[in-house]
This record gives C-alpha cells, sequence and structure tokens, in this order.
C-alpha cells in the first residue's frame, strides 16, 4: 500500500473526530456505554452501504435528532454489517463493526419498541 494513504488504517488518525454513539435502549432512557465511533469511520461505513446499494446504511446520514431502530431494523443492520465485514478488506473498520454487532446483539434492558440507538455529533 502506498504510505501516502497508510493513516486511513490508523485509529489514531481519528482521535479527533467528533464520535457517532451507538447504544441499547429502552423506554427507560439509553445506555452512555455502547459504541463511540469516529465520525469519519461512520461515514466510511455507510457510503459504502450507498455503494453496494444496501438498504439500512445509507439512510443513517447524520442527523441531528438521535435515529432509533427497531429489532426488525436491527436486523437488517447486522446483516448489512455482516455483508460489509466480508466484502471488505479494511481491518479498521472491521473493528469497529465488530464492536456495533456486540452492541447489536445484547439483549433488551427493558420492554420497547426500540431496541438501538444512534447519536449523531
Amino acid at each position: 500500500m502506498d504510505d501516502a494513504f497508510a493513516d486511513r488504517f490508523d485509529a489514531l488518525s481519528f482521535a479527533n473526530d467528533e464520535p457517532v454513539h451507538i447504544f441499547r435502549s429502552d423506554r427507560y432512557g439509553h445506555n452512555d456505554e455502547g459504541v463511540w465511533m469516529p465520525e469519519t469511520l461512520w461515514h466510511r461505513l455507510r457510503y459504502i452501504g450507498t455503494a453496494y446499494s444496501l438498504h439500512l446504511l445509507p439512510l443513517l446520514d447524520g442527523t441531528t435528532d438521535p435515529v432509533f431502530l427497531n429489532p426488525q431494523q436491527v436486523a437488517q443492520f447486522l446483516r448489512e454489517l455482516h455483508f460489509i465485514t466480508l466484502t471488505v478488506d479494511d481491518p479498521l473498520l472491521r473493528e469497529q463493526v465488530s464492536a456495533l454487532v456486540a452492541t447489536s446483539r445484547l439483549p433488551s434492558e427493558g420492554a420497547s419498541k426500540d431496541k438501538l440507538g444512534i447519536e449523531f455529533p
């Protein structure tokens, strides 16, 4: 790989990014834990979703309000993340996707129609 682009795979390159917060949610409020993904990597994930004509990822464009996904949408989110990890050779993105998958698969902490929340910077 050309060294001019090596920083694209270095987590330190995104240390000053505003984070996108992906968390488990329920009707009692959201968990402050979850995944804090650099905004640049979130957009990389979204644009890959757009490039492959995926359904859900391209829609998560960083609105000012949090987005909440129901269980069916989370299932689609997981399918799209799985496709991307099989298709794209990007170790940094794969690490972030792994954390997203783990968070998405956690059991709900309360009865709610929403399972996953996404807050944008």
